[in-house]
């Protein structure tokens, strides 16, 4: 140790100082650096489980890609009457899955990864769009007593209908993993009474689980009514006095006013919000008929004859609530969400009187442009002589009857 040798006395004790100081240091600091490095290892051995269990839940769900619905039985609400005398009930295919009557429907991961990977061709002109939807303020048909029809956004709707207020797959604020087009914040503060809640299907941008739990809480004697099943999945968000009731296709729920009706009606879709309940809680539309209005709502659905059965059930619809977006690609989109001229010939054969759009510019959930819905149904409308029968609404914006 020359470095200490060549120095003088008073400089080697501080130098022995440093070193011992040093030594123990490198002691304390090694089970640190031992912790690290089990903590990596920890972490990469986490990762590697992780990985093994998404690979394997992969294949179970690839290994049913070629599944098919084979119907094996037709069920119903016993409790509630079919208001179409030859329908012999909801089809269920051997799995317990219900299954879309005219289009039989199971969505595949490969059709999904499909879309994904292979880009938007109209990806550049999506940024570029800078169509936004206004968001008006609420507060004075809320705080009214008027009866009509007031656009949350989305597929959300609050509608006032002989005394009665209802609300259609309310979403306030932002589902999980949704990317958005427009904010909006919750107008539940100012919401004085809710008397029924319908629930078209449990996608969780028609079903969120805190927006019916905050409903729940405000209102615990509002009534929630959805297809077959839903109560499954609503008994853990309700209170223990608000009341579900789940109705079959073309079935009519019982309520305790005899001035207002409410009918569950199929549409092109399907259910599901984990990774293997694929069909299990039943999808639908809603009439609400009073004395003096019938309003039909589509919830989500590709076009089919569903739309002529209503016609032939309601042939005085007043208003018609039907998406026409998220609709791109057609080849993925087609099976479950109208385009804009499909929503058009859809409105043509319920033989309504007005359309009312929904189920666009809020959330981004495809691939198509956010101005692009309302345009090409301005435009079809036009083509048609029908464009004084479309009713545009902004987010918060009401319809007065």
């Amino acid at each position: 140790m020359k470095f200490i040798e060549n120095r003088k006395p008073g400089k080697q004790t501080a130098d022995y100082r440093v070193l011992i100081k040093t030594v123990i240091g490198c002691f304390r600091f090694c089970p640190q650096i031992s912790k690290i490095k089990r903590m990596k290892k920890f972490f990469i051995a986490i990762i590697g489980v992780l990985a093994l269990i998404s690979l394997a839940l992969l294949i179970v769900i690839l290994a049913n890609e070629n599944d098919k619905s084979v119907i094996e039985k037709y069920v119903k609400n016993e409790n509630l009457p079919t208001i179409k005398t030859d329908w012999k009930g909801t089809p269920v295919d051997e799995k317990g899955r219900f299954v879309n009557h005219e289009f039989p429907f199971l969505p595949k991961v490969k059709d999904l990864l499909r879309w994904q990977l292979s880009g938007n061709p109209q990806k550049e002109e999506k940024q570029n769009d800078a169509t936004r939807l206004a968001v008006l303020d609420p507060t004075g048909f809320l705080e009214s007593e008027k009866e009509g029809i007031l656009w949350l956004g989305h597929a959300s709707f609050f509608i006032r209908l002989n005394g009665k207020s209802i609300l259609l797959d309310p979403v306030f604020g932002k589902p999980p993993l949704v990317k958005t087009f427009v904010d909006a914040s919750s107008p539940l503060e100012k919401i004085k009474q809710v008397d029924y809640v319908l629930l078209s299907h449990d996608h969780r941008d028609h079903a969120d689980e805190e927006s019916i739990r905050q409903i729940a809480q405000k209102f615990p004697d509002a009534k929630f009514y959805g297809g077959l099943r839903m109560e499954e999945l609503l008994e853990g968000w309700i209170t223990a006095t608000n009341e579900a009731q789940t109705a079959a296709w073309f079935q009519q729920f019982i309520l305790p006013d005899e001035k207002l009706r409410i009918y569950f009606l199929p549409v092109r879709h399907w259910c599901r919000r984990g990774l293997f309940d694929t069909n299990e809680r039943l999808w639908g539309g809603f009439v609400v008929q009073g004395a003096e209005k019938t309003i039909y709502f589509s919830g989500d659905s590709g076009y089919g004859s569903h739309y002529k059965e209503a016609a032939e059930l309601f042939p005085e619809i007043d208003y018609f609530l039907i998406g026409i977006g998220a609709y791109k690609p057609r080849w993925f989109m087609e099976p479950n969400h109208n385009s804009p001229a499909d929503a058009m010939q859809a409105f043509i054969d319920a033989k309504a009187k007005n359309l009312i759009p929904m189920h666009f510019g809020r959330f981004d959930l495809s691939d198509e442009p956010p101005g692009e819905p309302l345009r090409m149904l301005r435009e079809r409308a036009q083509e048609i002589n029908l464009s004084d029968k479309i009713k545009v609404l902004n987010i918060y914006e009401s319809l007065i009857f």
